[in-house]
C-alpha cells in the first residue's frame, strides 16, 4: 500500500520535501509521471490533510497489469479480491476511474464494472454526488492501480470561495513562499494581491508574527479579498488600494514580495507588460533590504529579465503547471 498526493507539474520536489518531513524515514519518493508524489503508508491519519503543496490524497492498495483480453474483467476481480474495510457499514460509495492512454473502454465503462461488483459484495448504496467513500480505479497505460481517495475535495480548497476566483491556486502560493525561504517574523507583500490568495497563503502560513501587505488598483476585488481574510480568521493582513509600478508610496520596507503580475492580456501591446514589469522590479528593489527576496511568476521570462535592473539577482528559476498553462517562477534576491 502506498499513499500518493498529487500537486502542479513542476512542484514535485517541494511536496516530496513536505510529505518527507511528515512521516521521516520512510521513502517518499517523485512518481515518474508529472505531479505526483508517493509513500509507502499502510495507513493515513488527520495530519496529512495539512499538508500545504499537495492537492489529493489517494492511499493505493494494488497495482496490476491489465488483460488485453478482458481488462474490465481484471480490474472486477482484483476490485473483489482486496479488502475494503471503508466500506463496511458505509452510507454510500462511488467509483472514479481515471485512465491516461488508449484502452478498449471507457472511464465510464470501468466505473459501472467495479462498481457493480463492489455493490452485490457489500450491498452499499451508490451516490456519485455526495459519497461516503470514493474508490479510485486509474488506469495508466497497461497497469492499473486501485484504491480509496482520502479527499473528498482538493485541500487547496482552504479559504472562503471569494479567495478562489483567481488564477492562482493556494498550493502555488505556498510554492512560491517556500522558494522565497519566508519565514516567520520577515514582513510579506502580495502587490498584485487580486482575490487574495497569496497574501491569505502567506498569512495562514506564517502566523500574526509576519505583517503581510496586500495591493491591488481594483476595490472590488479588494473587497473580496478582504472578506475571505476575516473568514479565515486573519485580520492582521494589510490590504490597500495601490498601484504596483510605484510601490514605495504605498509600502513599508518589506523582507519578501511574492508577486503575480498580471500577463499581459489586458495590457495590450507588449510594450505595456515591460514598462509594468520596470516599474515594479524597480520599487520592489527600493523596499527590500540586501538578501530580500522576490518571488514571481511570469509567462514572458525574456521579457522579465530585459526589465531586470542592477541590484538584483536571479537565485531560482522554473516551470510549473496550473490550468494548461506553463508560467516561469523567479526568485530574485537583492544584492
Amino acid at each position: 500500500m502506498w499513499l500518493e498526493a498529487t500537486t502542479h507539474p513542476g512542484l514535485e520536489d517541494l511536496l516530496l520535501e513536505e510529505l518527507s518531513a511528515l512521516y521521516p524515514g520512510e521513502g517518499a519518493e517523485v512518481d515518474a509521471r508529472k505531479g505526483r508524489v508517493r509513500i509507502p503508508r499502510a495507513w493515513v491519519g488527520e495530519e496529512a490533510l495539512g499538508l500545504r503543496l499537495a492537492r489529493h490524497l489517494v492511499l493505493f492498495r494494488a497495482r496490476l497489469l491489465l488483460s488485453r483480453e478482458d481488462p474490465l474483467g481484471a480490474l472486477e476481480r482484483a476490485a473483489l479480491a482486496l479488502p475494503w474495510p471503508e466500506l463496511e457499514g458505509a452510507g454510500s460509495f462511488r467509483v472514479e476511474a481515471r485512465r491516461e492512454g488508449k484502452h478498449p473502454f471507457t472511464s465510464p465503462g470501468g466505473e459501472r464494472r467495479v462498481g457493480e461488483a463492489l455493490h452485490r459484495a457489500y450491498g452499499v448504496p451508490v451516490d456519485l454526488k455526495r459519497p461516503a467513500v470514493r474508490v479510485r480505479v486509474d488506469v495508466r497505460g497497461e497497469e492499473a492501480f486501485l484504491g480509496v481517495q482520502l479527499t473528498e475535495r482538493p485541500l487547496s480548497r482552504r479559504f472562503p470561495k471569494a479567495a478562489l476566483r483567481g488564477s492562482l491556486t493556494p498550493v502555488l502560493a505556498q510554492a512560491l513562499l517556500r522558494l522565497a525561504d519566508a519565514r516567520p517574523g520577515m514582513r510579506v507583500l502580495d502587490p498584485f494581491t487580486g482575490s487574495g490568495t497569496i497574501a491569505l497563503e502567506a498569512a495562514s502560513t506564517l502566523g500574526p508574527t509576519s505583517p503581510v501587505y496586500a495591493g491591488d488598483l481594483d476595490e472590488k476585488r479588494l473587497g473580496l479579498a478582504r472578506e475571505a481574510a476575516l473568514a479565515s480568521g486573519l485580520s492582521w493582513i494589510r490590504f490597500l488600494r495601490a498601484d504596483a509600478r510605484h510601490l514605495p508610496r504605498f509600502f513599508p520596507e518589506v523582507d519578501r514580495i511574492l508577486a503575480n503580475p498580471p500577463h499581459g492580456l489586458r495590457l495590450g501591446r507588449k510594450e505595456g507588460l515591460f514598462h509594468l514589469y520596470w516599474d515594479f522590479l524597480r520599487g520592489a528593489l527600493a523596499l527590500l533590504p540586501p538578501g530580500g527576496r522576490v518571488a514571481l511568476l511570469t509567462l514572458r521570462p525574456a521579457l522579465l529579465k530585459r526589465a531586470l535592473p542592477p541590484g538584483f539577482a536571479l537565485r531560482h528559476a522554473r516551470v510549473v503547471e496550473q490550468g494548461g498553462v506553463y508560467p516561469r517562477v523567479f526568485v530574485l534576491e537583492k544584492l
